[in-house]
């Protein structure tokens, strides 16, 4: 069974090339946590512009692994304080786990 998580994420104005280098940054790096199918997708036709990040693992408890090892990873820590910090280039987010049916 695919399990996966992804993750949507508004950019603030005039900061969009400064995020999809981050959002690459943050791709390597899961998948240097094990993440597999790793994705990054630009939304275009909204506003604020959105990119999503989507990965997958093989089953619930490796999506779990690779999520708690994203929280206590210093390059993953340090990916999330520059995107989310009061100077980062996401004004919010939103992520949710999916199963492939």
């Amino acid at each position: 069974m695919t399990v996966g998580m992804a993750a949507t994420v508004m950019v603030k104005n005039g900061r969009v090339e400064e995020a999809i280098e981050q959002q690459k940054k943050a791709a390597a790096a899961l998948e240097a946590l094990g993440a597999q199918s790793v994705r990054t997708i630009l939304l275009t036709m909204s506003t604020p512009v959105r990119i999503v990040m989507s990965f997958e693992a093989e089953d619930q408890a490796a999506l779990g692994v690779i999520t708690d090892k994203w929280q206590i990873d210093p390059v993953s820590q340090e990916i999330t304080a520059r995107n989310l910090g009061e100077d980062g280039t996401i004004s919010g987010y939103v992520a949710e786990t999916y199963i492939e049916v």
